[in-house]
């Protein structure tokens, strides 16, 4: 069991830092590779006083520094009932933080328990990563010309090191058909080029006012000189490859929308209609800004919470 735990997490350590949503005293505790997933379930539920909201720190061997998560569990797992439950990934946008999610009035966790108090969605755990402004792709070390992006392997810190930590210290449904992720903005373009580049490990994909584009700009040319061409990472690109066929997809974006990122997300529909592929589209009043995804918080929570509705198989 100890040899098995060391090949979920690698050399990965998660810091927990665990605290009451009440609470002023903060509490840590030490998960390493050497204790069973189980034992690690309990010794969080021993420092969270129950709490729903559980702030880690995960140190990333694929970043080689310490990358801050949260992680919300819903009331039925906070009090020991059912599971395992399905996984969202919620991504930030650019100049978001692993807290954008659950503040500036987008308020995520909250809604998600209205919502499955109501009956309308299905609980499930929502785990929200620090990002960075690096768009979720593994690029060079190179600096860009902005320097105002962060650079490194961020695609493998969240599919090698976050996700294999989640599903070892929570009850998940660690497999795709139980694993969703979305995101905001730039949070949108890491979200798509993770799910059409690994759609073995999601099964439904959120882009909302996903940042892609027609044409890229001058200023994220440095997106594409890493290890892998455009092709390979530019989600209206990997659309042609046949993955999206296997994800559930949710697009949207205000009517106020940058003209930029509009004209990136009508060229990505036009090519899933190219490849045939089925996907679900909204264009609301409003812009690209906490105020729109706020109000559409709760189409958001019931794409990827459809009650007794998996993602696609």
């Amino acid at each position: 069991m100890r040899d098995q735990m060391k090949k979920i997490i690698g050399t990965a350590v998660i810091m927990l830092l665990l605290a009451g949503c009440g609470s002023t005293a903060a509490q840590r505790t030490m998960i390493d590779s050497s204790g069973t997933a189980k034992e690690t379930l309990e010794a969080a539920a021993q420092t969270s006083d129950s709490s729903r909201m559980q702030h880690l720190t995960l140190e990333s061997e694929a970043l080689g520094k310490a990358m801050k998560v949260n992680v919300y569990l819903p009331e039925e797992y906070a009090d020991g009932a059912g599971g395992p439950y399905p996984v969202l990934y919620a991504l930030h946008g650019k100049n978001g933080n692993e807290n954008s999610f659950f503040s500036s009035g987008l308020n995520i966790g909250e809604r998600a328990a209205k919502l499955v108090n109501e009956g309308r969605i299905a609980p499930f755990i929502i785990v929200s990563p620090q990002l960075d402004n690096s768009y979720g792709v593994n690029s060079s070390e190179k600096l860009d010309k902005r320097h105002e992006y962060a650079l490194g392997r961020y695609e493998d810190y969240l599919l090698k090191d976050l996700i294999p930590a989640i599903d070892a210290n929570y009850n998940t449904v660690a497999n795709r058909e139980g694993r969703y992720i979305g995101g905001i903005s730039m949070g949108g373009y890491a979200a798509l080029h993770l799910a059409l580049t690994h759609p073995d490990m999601f099964s439904k994909v959120g882009g909302h006012s996903a940042a892609v584009w027609k044409e890229t700009p001058d200023y994220l040319a440095w997106l594409y000189q890493g290890d892998q061409p455009q092709e390979e990472v530019d989600p209206v690109m990997l659309v042609g490859k046949g993955a999206a066929k296997k994800l559930a997809i949710y697009l949207d974006h205000g009517d106020k929308e940058h003209e930029s990122i509009a004209d990136g997300n009508q060229a990505l529909m036009e090519a899933l209609d190219k490849a045939g592929v089925s996907y679900e589209y909204h264009s609301s009043p409003g812009g690209h800004n906490d105020k729109y995804w706020a109000a559409h918080m709760d189409d958001y929570l019931q794409f990827y919470g459809n009650k007794g509705e998996e993602g696609k198989k």
